[in-house]
């Protein structure tokens, strides 16, 4: 035992986890001080944030026997799933809600809605090593994977126009020492006579997905500072200043209405 977990890989990862489920919260002081392009911000990476949470978090409660201990990893998910609730109602608030509340609120509901019948699903039919939990394992992998891209930020403006994100490096950096933590615990668990094949899939993907944003970043910094001094423009960041400024133009906004 390591303090309350089961050894200090359980302790890393629990660490790793909490501080990348925290990473968010510059995007959300970004949006609320209107920095940041519509176009610029994705829902999908904190969806999958939240479900990962959710699905694990939920069948882990489910499925234990009672009377057991409350494992201390399920503390990571469980904070995970009420702030990745939170991210979710907040970003829908200042980038639907605040210009089109009809869409916001439809939003919202169907977030509730959603969310409240997969607890259902998982209520009555998980148990332990049940088909219905080995099922929820995989889409909890699948949405594992999925989390490690941008956390908030859309990975496909970025890629079409070749932009160099500097917000997203937070995400990156402690999305990378998280999925590293989780891949040699799943390792280590694996060894030990568990079943984490899962897991060792997961965040071995999820490794790769977040070199890949360090590796992407460099590229286009390095390419928008060559395109500027080829042909005169702006730096990024001027540029980037100006787009702000325009966001905070009331003609601007009234396209959002």
């Amino acid at each position: 035992m390591f303090w309350f977990f089961d050894d200090a890989f359980c302790f890393v990862g629990f660490l790793t986890q909490i501080f990348y489920i925290l990473t968010p919260i510059a995007l959300m002081i970004q949006l609320k001080n209107n920095v940041l392009k519509p176009e610029r911000v994705s829902i999908f990476g904190l969806s999958c944030l939240y479900g990962n949470a959710f699905i694990y978090f939920w069948t882990s409660a489910y499925k234990a026997p009672s009377g057991q201990d409350i494992n201390p990893l399920d503390f990571c998910n469980l904070a995970g799933f009420y702030l990745g609730f939170i991210y979710l109602m907040i970003y829908i608030y200042f980038i639907h809600f605040k210009f089109k509340k009809l869409y916001g609120i439809l939003l919202a509901s169907c977030l509730v809605v959603i969310s409240l019948v997969f607890w259902l699903i998982i209520k009555f039919t998980v148990e332990s090593g049940n088909v219905a939990d080995k099922t929820f394992n995989w889409i909890g992998v699948v949405l594992n994977v999925c989390e490690y891209f941008p956390l908030g930020f859309s990975i496909i403006y970025l890629l079409k126009n070749k932009i160099s994100e500097k917000y997203t490096l937070f995400g990156a950096f402690f999305g990378l020492l998280n999925a590293i933590a989780w891949f040699i615990w799943a390792i280590y668990s694996q060894v030990q006579g568990g079943d984490l094949v899962h897991s060792i899939v997961a965040n071995a993907l999820g490794i790769g997905l977040e070199i890949t944003q360090f590796i992407l970043f460099f590229i286009f910094r390095n390419g928008n500072e060559e395109d500027n001094v080829s042909v005169g423009e702006k730096p990024e960041e001027e540029k980037f200043n100006v787009e702000i400024q325009k966001e905070n133009e009331p003609e601007y906004l009234h396209e959002f209405v």
